[in-house]
């Protein structure tokens, strides 16, 4: 799974509705589509990613429901593009996909590298959490 909760997620958990011929993948950072329903986040669109989904479906109409956890206050167990370095820690970074950062751009701040998960320059797996309110919008 891209972004996984890893801690402080109980209670956290949403069906949301998304927008009709939607490929969701089980960790994908997912944001409104400006129709009032979700879909994949992209790179680079500097939003708030408030809702990771959690399970994979591919919908076949407006609305259809797709179980979702909230990102305020949860942390996660997430994947990068590339591997991480010790100058990553403790910086904000921008996501790279819908399943990934990229630790290497903070043009965005989307998200808090806490720590590095495996060693620095060779893992690609961080711990950290979603920042709400993008420090560049």
């Amino acid at each position: 799974m891209a972004f996984t909760p890893y801690q402080n997620d109980h209670g956290k958990y949403v069906d949301l509705g998304f927008a009709a011929g939607t490929t969701v993948v089980k960790g994908n950072a997912v944001v409104d589509n400006g129709n009032g329903y979700m879909t994949n986040a992209s790179a680079g669109e500097n939003v708030d990613i408030r809702y990771i989904a959690v399970e994979s479906v591919v919908t076949t109409a407006d609305d259809e429901k797709v179980l979702c956890v909230s990102t305020v206050g949860v942390t996660f167990l997430a994947d990068c593009d590339a591997a991480w370095s010790v100058t990553d820690l403790h910086t904000e970074v921008d996501l790279a996909t819908a399943g990934s950062l990229n630790p290497d751009a903070s043009n965005d701040d989307l998200f808090y590298i806490e720590r590095g998960v495996g060693i620095a320059e060779t893992g690609t797996q961080v711990i950290g959490h979603f920042l709400q309110g993008p420090m560049n919008a």
